[in-house]
């Protein structure tokens, strides 16, 4: 196995290479420019013990303050890159922890949210369905006065109409203040749970379903549990 250390040309961060995979360490900006993109490799040499060799001449090494070209090394000991010494540091070389953050709860927030939607959907579609019923029965009145003239039946039904449309006109004014209120608590409670639980960003108004189709958070990248 041997591990290329070098820096990124665009980053200019510390860039480890193993097995093919390039990743970065430290800050971006941290590593000066005398530092080459392949600038060692660190193979291991047995007993906790590491070969560190220059991968182009022109590059400066230095081990515990001495220029070297190759040398066997342990961790104890001082590295550094370029002219401008530098620090390596042997914490690089450990992997990073990869974060998983669980979303498996989000699946009851949004179930519970869009039940919620659901029933304001129906009850909006029944209050809209019986407002249209109080239209019929006043038709329905007004046909009967050409049948029944204007006698007690008549007015009865009429009246009878001209309650239950009052009675609407009241509900539909009162559930237009009611419903949007009861809507936007209902968005606020769902905006505020339904978030990543790494980073706490809002998801969006996504199904569930779908958001679990990707890997990562897309604002942390924090990977999922699913």
């Amino acid at each position: 196995m041997e591990i290329i250390i070098g820096r990124n040309q665009s980053t200019r961060q510390l860039t480890i290479i193993k097995d093919g995979v390039e990743r970065a360490y430290g800050q971006p900006n941290s590593v000066p420019t005398d530092v080459s993109r392949h600038h060692l490799s660190l193979q291991p040499a047995g007993a906790g013990k590491w070969k560190v060799k220059n991968l182009n001449e022109r590059n400066v090494t230095f081990v515990n303050g001495i220029a070297i070209e190759s040398k066997t090394v342990s961790e104890s000991d001082k590295i550094e890159l370029g002219n401008s010494h530098y620090l390596f540091s042997w914490s690089a070389l450990q992997e990073p922890k990869v974060e998983i953050a669980d979303i498996r709860p989000l699946k009851k927030i949004w179930e519970r949210y869009d039940e919620q939607r659901l029933e304001f959907q129906i009850a909006e579609r029944k209050f809209n369905a019986a407002r249209s019923a109080t239209g019929i029965i006043t038709m329905l009145a007004i046909a009967c006065s050409f049948i029944l003239g204007h006698g007690p039946v008549y007015i009865i039904l009429y009246a009878l109409a001209i309650g239950i449309s009052l009675l609407f006109t009241f509900l539909a004014y009162q559930k237009s203040s009611d419903v949007p209120r009861q809507q936007r608590e209902m968005n606020k409670d769902f905006q505020k749970n339904y978030v990543c639980p790494k980073c706490g960003h809002f998801m969006g108004f996504t199904d569930y379903d779908i958001l679990t189709q990707s890997d990562a958070c897309p604002y942390c990248k924090t990977k999922y549990k699913k």
